[in-house]
Order: C-alpha cells, then structure tokens, then sequence
C-alpha cells in the first residue's frame, strides 16, 4: 500500500470490498490504493488506461459499490481525506507530525528528485524552441496564477539577450496584442494544465493567424498542447492539490534557464559581450 489505508475511510472501504471486486475493478482499486493523491486530479478515462476495464459503466459501478452517486463527488471525498493528513508529496509525504526541519528536508529532496527525472526530458523539442525563440521578431509571453512567476523570469531571462519581448497579465491586453499580430511573432506560453480557458481562447487566437506556440506544460496531451508547436514538458511525482504541482514548477524555472543558455551559445558572439555588459550595470546597483 502507498499509505496506511486505516487513517483513509474511502481508502478502507475500497480494502474491505477488495475480495469481492472484480479483476478489472481489483486492478481500479490497486491503482487507487497505490496512488490516492494522484486519482483527485484523474478522469474516468484516465483510469481506465490503468486497467482492463473497457468502459466508463465498470467506473460508475465501481464507486457506487463504495456508496458514492458520483465520481466527483467521490474525488472530492478522496481529496478532503488527503488534506486533512498530507499536504505535500515529494520522495515521501509531510504530514501534520513532521518538524519544520524535516518539513524543509522533504521538500528540497522533491525538488531535486524532480530536477533528476526531467534533466533528459524533451532534448529535441528544446532545441526546436531555441530556434523559434531565436530567429522571433516578437516574442508574446502568456501565462497566468502560478505560471505567472515563470513568466516574468522569461521575459527578464531573454530581455538579457535583447531579445523583443511581450509579457502581460492582463487577458484583454494579450487579446489586443494577438488581434493585430506582427510576421516573424512567437508565443512562449506556460501552462500547469493546459487547460486554463483565458489561455487557451488566446493560443486558438494566434494558431488561426498562424502564430506558432512554444508550450511548457505538465499535461503534453492537454488542449492548449493540441494547439501548439513546440511542447515542452516536464514531469513531476507532484500528486497533492495543495501545491499545485511545485516540483513541476522548479523544473520549469530550470527549463527557462536552458533555453537562455542554448541561445546564449547558438549566438555567442553577440550574445555573450552583451551578458557580460549587462552583468556589468547590475554592479552598479550593489551597495
């Protein structure tokens, strides 16, 4: 078992009907039991892929033996089960017994466990956004709430560069810009989900002018990465709704960084003298 079931009644109650399931539902209930945290934020759909159930019915059937009416309403039982003990998974869950040292301790080893698992993750995709971002008029940077942060870092990270760069929080601002695009215009958009509706009303905007997108994302089969060029993502052992996928996000920030570097190097005649002349003034700016 992923978690001592006897803290979790939803958790339980799948463990006591386990004799009596199915095989395919035996299958449903040991992805569940493995993966608690992870189901919250799962589609019927996505659970069947873990299964040989072949239809959405052995789902309904499924948590109806467990005494739900819905399969929402039974995430929202499974999650609020959760909170009320976990707040963070990274290698190991904190709880509400962890000290603030060992607090600290798992959230770094997250991190770096997140670091290690997308170092190699989509090499070549990163070297297709380096020449989009590269050889880009206008770069038009989106992305909102959490993504928002990663944002701003990219639009500092390649304004080092001179590179031209748009970075707005404002939906109705990025709309006007995306009315009246410029030729030779990139979209670098950071999306968790890729499902974030603003978002993904102004990437359909640009994809029917023919804007391409550079999507980093933890969901590559989301809607906005259907609509994108270029997908970058990461993956995380991140499961808790909590934090809002902050393993992720650390890779993310990492990912900018990579592709400032690439660039950096593809152009380091120019770019380099530039860095050093900037890094230069930021001297100036110490006491």
């Amino acid at each position: 078992m992923h978690i001592d079931t006897d803290h979790y009644p939803t958790l339980a109650k799948i463990s006591e009907l386990y004799p009596q399931l199915t095989k395919g539902q035996k299958q449903l209930a040991d992805y569940i039991l493995k993966n608690p945290s992870e189901v919250v934020n799962k589609s019927i759909t996505d659970l069947i892929s873990h299964t040989s159930l072949k239809s959405e019915a052995s789902v309904v059937k499924f948590y109806r033996l467990l005494g739900f009416d819905g399969f929402k309403s039974f995430k929202i039982k499974l999650a609020q089960e959760l909170v009320n003990r976990t707040f963070y998974h990274s290698e190991s869950d904190i709880t509400i017994d962890d000290e603030p040292t060992e607090i600290k301790k798992k959230v770094f080893l997250g991190a770096m466990s997140s670091l290690s698992k997308n170092a190699d993750i989509a090499a070549g995709e990163c070297m297709d956004a380096q020449k989009l971002l590269s050889s880009a008029k206008r770069i038009i940077i989106l992305g909102h709430g959490a993504s928002a942060s990663i944002c701003q870092y990219a639009f500092f990270r390649l304004a080092e560069l001179g590179l031209n760069c748009v970075c707005n929080q404002d939906a109705h601002m990025n709309a006007a810009i995306l009315t009246h695009p410029r030729p030779g215009d990139v979209i670098l958009c950071v999306s968790q989900s890729g499902e974030t509706a603003d978002l993904y009303k102004q990437i359909e905007m640009a994809y029917q002018r023919r804007i391409p997108t550079i999507l980093i994302t933890g969901a590559p089969g989301s809607s906005i990465a259907r609509l994108s060029q270029v997908i970058l993502s990461t993956v995380s052992e991140e499961r808790n709704i909590l934090t809002d996928a902050l393993n992720s996000r650390v890779s993310q920030f990492c990912l900018i960084d990579a592709l400032f570097s690439m660039i950096s190097i593809a152009n380091a005649n120019e770019m380099l003298p530039r860095l050093q002349d900037t890094r230069n003034t930021f001297k100036k700016y110490k006491l």
